[in-house]
């Protein structure tokens, strides 16, 4: 039997519904301080590529991989890659994630799955945002498949936003039911999109290697800092329509 619920206990039971048991300043704290963390992170990896390694073999080897890619282009792959363009653009993000917070919203878990998805994108662009204005990076020296938006090369926007997107989503419905076949295609879904774009991006000549490099690692960090800090440690969740339920909890 779960006892009543006392306003002490309920103080704790955090903003979002089901997140740890923090208060709101101490939510909020945490919150700025894994952003600060990554952009300090995403920064020091663009000054390194663009100031440290900028005459490396690294960056040589780079400019050989793009002189392969401009190559070997062919009117097939320029028209498929064109499609994961448009599927990490910013619009098209922003649609998709309007729709996961709808999923994860009627899924019965409460506010905290949506606020967890819409935090995951709303930061991940934050962070691009902020990092694109300090490292003025040029794009790759070979012919622009796509219109070069005002932005520095590193890091790779599109990459970084649709991993925030499937990955977040993937993280959000693993909270609920274990084995459920929507669950099993979000994390197919999480891997396959996010490498579709990479790789489409890299084709267009729209990034360096490194850029999408780093993209990787700054989104999976803030996914994983910011799930550490909203939801639950246990893989179990239960649902708050399930907690009012003794009889089912047994």
């Amino acid at each position: 039997m779960v006892g009543p619920t006392s306003p002490e206990t309920a103080g704790h039971r955090g903003v979002v519904e089901g997140a740890r048991p923090r208060g709101l300043p101490v939510l909020i704290a945490l919150l700025v301080g894994a952003f600060v963390l990554v952009e300090a992170a995403l920064l020091g990896l663009g000054l390194l590529v663009t100031r440290v390694l900028e005459h490396s073999s690294l960056h040589r080897a780079e400019i050989g991989f793009e002189d392969a890619v401009a190559a070997h282009r062919s009117a097939g792959w320029t028209h498929i890659t064109g499609f994961g363009t448009v599927l990490g653009a910013t619009n098209t993000v922003i649609a998709l994630t309007a729709v996961g917070c709808l999923v994860l919203a009627v899924r019965g878990h409460g506010p905290r799955l949506p606020a967890f998805l819409a935090l995951a994108v709303a930061g991940e662009t934050a962070l691009f945002v902020l990092a694109s204005l300090v490292i003025d990076r040029l794009r790759p020296a070979i012919p622009h498949l796509d219109g070069a938006p005002p932005t520095s090369s590193f890091p790779s926007g599109h990459t970084a936003a649709t991993i925030a997107l499937w990955c977040g989503l993937a993280l959000g419905l693993a909270r609920t039911r274990p084995g459920h076949p929507l669950r099993v295609l979000s994390w197919v879904l999480a891997v396959c999109l996010p490498a579709f774009v990479l790789v489409s991006r890299l084709y267009r000549g729209m990034h360096w290697p490194t850029d999408v490099a780093a993209s990787i690692v700054f989104a999976l960090t803030w996914l994983l800092l910011l799930r550490a800090i909203l939801l639950r440690p246990d893989a179990g969740d239960v649902s708050p329509r399930r907690a009012r339920d003794p009889v089912r909890r047994r």
